[in-house]
């Protein structure tokens, strides 16, 4: 599927305030929203792994 298809979900069980972000983010960004799940994903668990430290 092409980026920003309208087809296209998040294969996550989410809140749907979640999924705006997600979503509002891929298209800023320009890429999936898979993609962007994970790389809002990554960078939420590096920052917790900061705040561990």
């Amino acid at each position: 599927m092409a980026r920003g298809d309208r087809r296209e979900s998040l294969n996550l069980r989410v809140t749907p305030e979640l999924k705006r972000q997600i979503e509002a983010y891929a298209e800023r960004v320009g890429i999936s929203i898979n993609a962007a799940a994970c790389v809002l994903l990554t960078e939420g668990l590096r920052a917790e792994r900061r705040r561990e430290r």
